[in-house]
């Protein structure tokens, strides 16, 4: 089955150019709830517009409704989708609890799990199946081998074969928001990591800006291994990116050669990778230079070109009755046998030339900004009637303009609407609880009465306790591996996960662990709460954008807990940016802003993880609410955790001098 290709439209403009160049579905952001919120959008208005052009050219409109809600906004974005959801024909998701809804309230709907959830393994698909996804839109950073694994199984696998690479894992960057108050989790993205950044060493002025991703040459490989839907990033681009990257898809997939350098030409930062698709990892860093921008100049009225006029969908064939005292009438069929007849005027007596079917194919011929090609013409005997050439292009026109609407009706999927449940409360609030994620043996032996949360290579290596819970890493390099080693952890008597993707949620549960939801789930509102409690997770930890008021309104599902110290994980690497630009430091590793701060740079192996410059401090401040306070540590001695412990416990001790509240308590999502 040939591979869908998806293409982006941040515009009506972008969208024509998406169809005419042979788009097979065209993803577009309405105004609210977008992961765009940059690009131009679609009002309901425009929506419907773009629907019926997408139904015309017999493609699929999928709705990208992939931010995180908050509580407040649930009731209007429900309104919202019941306006939106008969318009399109799925929806692009990421919030847990949105998707819960989606999934009740529009039972028709396709809905696809956002890249924004940071699905990166067979067991994170199939949990995504189990919440109502039929199809993934796997994470950017897959290679080849990983990209077949999911491939083969019971569902849609999405990948994006073009467009901007992240540096940060998407779904689990925090810093646009944390530094800048604008979440790319909330489609307002600051886009820090194309500023400049330094290594330690100095030498890399753009250390976190990738270079674009660019898979059309290895479409064969993604079609065998069964990629149901090519995905083009670029929302925000202009229509003719859009145009030279679907164009370059559709020519690979017809078995031709594709022009890169045009592709290249139209946008590029310091030219393409593909170096997570090979595994290499090689050459990935690049920026906007100025030739870059002045490559695009030169072939931009080519690729407007390339969606100048409608492409051609299908073909009609004509047939025209004329009868002596009655109507004229004409009849289109398409390919697929739709057919529609049209009345135009009565005819009169040929007074000079005959009426044939030659004259008539004159008219009936003249298509051109149509999605049609005449394929033929017939006509019954005229027996001396005629129709002027004005009349016979009247009845054209009409006739293709009830085609465009009976292929409309026909590309427009059913859309129920049902009732939304809402979340179960609990009775009771737990009392607080002290929870420490260490990172060192040394760490371990100041932890005291508080939940100790270690990393499974620790957990490994320790006898368990009853404190003691296995923490998931925030990425999973080998899944069958990570299954074994918390096999074996199960065996040796460790009995608590704290989860941070949904594939951990999976394992855990087959595996019989009491499951505890981690940061990196992204839990902002109560229904994801409450579908983290129906997926049997005990209690969550609450997304670090929100307010901490927000925070404490959800523990009314499942008891919540929030990170209140540390240095908070700002990005998510599958690329060390030290390593590949100056080579592996082991320790004292950090990169600079421009305003000359050090963000430290932790490595876990597989990943990095980019940390906030300065502590998060809150000790004293009103917590009430909160089942768990999070304590995330990094290098603390045992003798600076013991006093952060007695600081948050009794509400006193002295405060870092280099501390921020985070988005807690000003900023943060409400």
């Amino acid at each position: 089955m040939q591979p869908e290709i998806l293409a982006p439209a941040g515009s009506m403009e972008s969208l024509v150019a998406a169809l005419r160049c042979g788009a097979d579905a065209v993803y577009v952001g309405g105004t609210m709830y977008s992961a765009r919120g940059n690009a131009v959008n679609f009002d309901l208005a425009a929506l419907q517009e773009a629907s019926s052009l997408c139904r015309l050219y017999g493609a699929k409109l999928h709705l990208a409704v992939n931010t995180l809600l908050t509580d407040s906004e649930l009731p209007e974005f429900m309104r919202y989708m019941e306006q939106a959801a008969p318009l399109v024909d799925a929806c692009i998701v990421q919030d847990f609890g949105v998707l819960r809804m989606l999934h009740e309230g529009f039972p028709d709907m396709p809905l696809h799990a956002s890249t924004q959830m940071s699905i990166h393994t067979p067991e994170g698909v199939m949990q995504a199946a189990a919440l109502g996804c039929n199809r993934v839109v796997a994470a950017r950073e897959l290679c080849a081998e990983q990209l077949a694994a999911l491939c083969r199984l019971p569902v849609e696998i999405e990948v994006f074969v073009h467009g901007a690479l992240c540096m940060s894992v998407s779904g689990q960057c925090s810093f646009s928001a944390l530094v800048g108050g604008r979440s790319a989790n909330r489609g307002q993205c600051a886009q820090a990591c194309r500023l400049p950044w330094h290594t330690p060493d100095g030498n890399a002025p753009a250390a976190l800006s990738l270079r674009d991703n660019c898979l059309v040459q290895h479409t064969d490989a993604l079609r065998r291994m069964g990629v149901t839907s090519f995905k083009i990033e670029g929302r925000m681009k202009r229509p003719e990116y859009v145009a030279a990257a679907v164009t370059a898809l559709r020519t690979a997939l017809d078995g031709n050669a594709p022009d890169l350098a045009v592709l290249q030409a139209v946008f590029s930062r310091s030219g393409f990778t593909d170096a997570y698709f090979t595994g290499t990892k090689q050459d990935m860093f690049g920026f906007r230079r100025k030739e870059d921008v002045l490559a695009g100049q030169t072939v931009l009225g080519e690729l407007a070109a390339l969606y100048r006029k409608p492409r051609t969908v299908t073909g009609l064939t004509f047939s025209m009755q004329l009868h002596e005292g009655q109507p004229s009438a004409l009849t289109a069929s398409d390919r697929e046998g739709h057919a529609v007849t049209v009345q135009g005027d009565i005819p009169e007596r040929a007074q000079k030339l005959p009426f044939d079917t030659q004259r008539l194919a004159r008219s009936l011929q003249k298509l051109g900004d149509t999605v049609y090609v005449c394929d033929g013409v017939e006509l019954n005997d005229p027996d001396g009637l005629m129709l002027t050439a004005a009349q016979c292009n009247a009845l054209r026109r009409e006739a293709a303009a009830q085609m465009d609407a009976l292929r409309i009706q026909l590309h427009t999927p059913l859309c129920r609407i049902a009732p939304v449940s809402e979340p179960v409360a609990m009775p009771v609030k737990p009392t607080v609880r002290d929870r420490i994620h260490i990172r060192t043996q040394e760490q371990l032996t100041a932890a005291g009465d508080s939940i100790v949360c270690l990393p499974v290579h620790m957990a490994m290596q320790c006898e368990p306790k009853l404190s003691e819970w296995v923490e998931a890493p925030r990425i999973i390099a080998n899944e069958e591996a990570y299954r074994n080693r918390l096999t074996i952890l199960r065996e040796k008597g460790y009995g608590h996960l704290l989860c941070h993707n949904l594939a951990d949620i999976r394992i855990g549960k087959a595996l019989g662990y009491a499951l505890h939801g981690g940061f990196g789930l992204n839990v902002t509102n109560r229904q994801t709460v409450q579908s983290l409690k129906e997926m049997g997770l005990q209690d969550v930890t609450a997304s670090i954008e929100l307010r901490m008021r927000s925070i404490c309104q959800m523990g009314d599902v499942l008891p919540v807990g929030a990170i209140v110290y540390g240095r908070l994980p700002m990005m998510l690497f599958r690329v060390c940016p030290i390593q590949a630009q100056e080579g592996c430091r082991k320790e004292h590793c950090y990169l600079t802003d421009r305003t000359g701060r050090r963000f430290p740079l932790l490595c876990s192996g597989a990943y990095q993880e980019l940390v906030n410059a300065e502590l998060l401090w809150i000790a004293g401040k009103n917590m009430d609410g909160l089942a768990y306070r999070d304590h995330y540590l990094t290098e603390e001695t045992s003798d600076e955790i013991t006093a952060l412990l007695y600081a948050y416990r009794t509400g006193s001790g002295a405060a870092p001098e280099h501390r921020t509240s985070g988005a807690y308590y000003k900023g943060g999502l409400q």
